[in-house]
């Protein structure tokens, strides 16, 4: 089903209107399609568009997730960290809960709270300062997984609740995440000139 769409008339400077003419020109877009990115970019970074943080050096970020892993042991989202204004994927986590933790705390939709507590984590890291696309997690040994963090019962207190509380208050403590200098796709690679093109 397609989006619902409304048409308007919009007036602006000239002056405007060819520069984001020569940004969609760039980029192989259309104006209208260029248009749409910047409004969406913008309403981002106020508070309104999809999942989105700004850090604490000024960075804007877009959270896209989606189910990864959901059987006994865990149930877990993949996490896409994209900056908007390059219009890269900067990272990508694994976060999860262990299944004790989902049966202690009465859990009815696993799912659901699995991925509400990912985001909480990531939206945690970002109050603390930390780039949410340079995080390292070393809680399971070699390179490829330091993208990948699973709660534990020992880590967390008795009830859901509680634990959104211990986040947004500051007091829980996370043993297993550092912050890199670099982001995490200039790790595993990427060239800095390939977030300008």
């Amino acid at each position: 089903m397609a989006e619902k769409t409304s048409n308007i008339s919009l007036r602006i400077p000239e002056e405007y209107r060819k520069r984001l003419q020569l940004q969609a020109d760039k980029k192989g877009a259309s104006f209208n399609a260029h248009l749409l990115r910047v409004i969406e970019i913008h309403l981002m970074s106020s508070g309104f568009g999809p999942t989105s943080v700004t850090s604490s050096s000024g960075k804007l970020f877009q959270i896209r997730c989606e189910p990864y892993l959901d059987n006994v042991d865990e149930t877990t989202w993949a996490y896409f960290i994209d900056e908007p204004k390059f219009e890269k994927e900067r990272a990508y986590y694994l976060i999860g809960i262990g299944r004790t933790i989902l049966r202690d705390w009465q859990v009815k939709d696993k799912v659901q709270v699995s991925k509400e507590v990912g985001l909480a984590l990531l939206n945690y890291y970002n109050r603390r300062g930390m780039d949410v696309d340079k995080l390292v997690f070393n809680q399971y040994p070699g390179p490829d997984n330091d993208g990948r963090r699973i709660l534990q019962v020992a880590e967390v207190p008795e009830t859901l609740e509680q634990y959104f509380d211990m986040l947004m208050t500051d007091t829980w403590v996370d043993k297993f995440v550092t912050q890199d200098e670099k982001s995490q796709d200039m790790r595993r690679g990427r060239p800095e000139s390939a977030l300008y093109r």
